[in-house]
């Protein structure tokens, strides 16, 4: 990564493109990066035939020459953290950098991100802004261990106050009628409580959001919930996120290799390369690490 300052002023020239202004800018010509390698095929994995990505052509509307070397981590590590109900973060983990985000958030909250994800968060933002797409903020950032014992209580305490949709989707109405409902009680047992809140949301030290790698996105007119599925952000982003290294982390069908439904507002920063990847082979980001290692102990 390159030096402080020269973080900065890449950052200074997208506030104006894909934040503050929200402004349509797009260059006098497109930015095209190719990348080229021996043929593969739609089935093939990151292993000996070759990344899929090395194959693709990567245009923009708008110039993002000055980034390119924020998109592009060479599959660093550090950008490929896992962290999951496995793979818990545990309680000292911060990212390296975070830098507060200027662009336009939920009630105007004060976000945090990795640094680098910041910058390809902007660069992001102001394709969008170059292809009509303006209705878009960011609702949640980073989030640290402290931050996610107070959120993970809180919807212990909401589930334990009145028994929510999710409570019925995780143990069924029959369930939910017999342990509570014939008994006047209207909410569940710390027991129940933990297990539903597990369903949807991350145990302290166990978020995603601890890394400073991953955004939820939303409209004016949407919430954290498949309602950000029927938008034009939510279409723009499912056929252009890639491009800026970023997944949406926890897709439909996958609930069993993440350990979450899906989450349509929910996207992760992995690296242009890694999130090429992941689009084309239709992979979680745990099946692709899966992958990964699978292939490194097969060479």
């Amino acid at each position: 990564m390159k030096s402080v300052l020269s973080g900065m002023l890449v950052l200074c020239l997208l506030f104006t493109a894909g934040c503050q202004s929200r402004e349509q800018v797009v260059s006098s010509d497109t930015v095209t990066t190719e990348r080229r390698s021996p043929e593969t095929d739609g089935s093939a994995a990151a292993s000996g035939s070759g990344y899929l990505y090395q194959d693709m052509e990567y245009s923009y509307h708008t110039d993002v020459s000055q980034v390119l070397e924020y998109l592009v981590t060479d599959m660093a590590p550090e950008y490929l953290l896992l962290a999951n109900k496995e793979h818990p973060l545990g309680e000292a983990y911060r990212p390296d950098r975070t830098v507060t985000l200027t662009c336009r958030t939920y009630l105007d909250k004060e976000i945090a991100l990795e640094s680098r994800t910041a910058s390809a968060l902007y660069a992001m933002l102001a394709e969008m802004a170059a292809d009509g797409v303006t209705d878009i903020m960011v609702a949640s950032g980073y989030r640290d261990y402290r931050y996610q014992v107070s959120l993970f209580n809180q919807y212990l305490n909401n589930e334990r106050a009145s028994i929510s949709a999710d409570a019925y989707a995780y143990f069924g109405q029959e369930y939910i009628q017999a342990a509570y409902l014939s008994q006047g009680k209207t909410g569940l047992s710390r027991q129940d409580a933990e297990l539903v809140v597990r369903s949807y949301a991350a145990y302290p030290g166990t978020s995603e959001h601890q890394t400073g790698l991953c955004v939820d996105l939303l409209t004016s007119n949407t919430r954290l919930s498949r309602s950000f599925e029927d938008t034009a952000a939510f279409r723009w982003l499912s056929q252009n996120c890639h491009r800026f290294g970023f997944i949406l982390r926890y897709p439909e069908g996958k609930t069993e290799q993440t350990g979450y439904s899906y989450e349509p507002w929910h996207y992760r920063f992995v690296g242009r390369e890694a999130a090429t990847e992941i689009m084309l082979r239709g992979l979680s980001l745990e099946e692709f690490l899966a992958a990964e290692a699978a292939a490194q102990q097969a060479e």
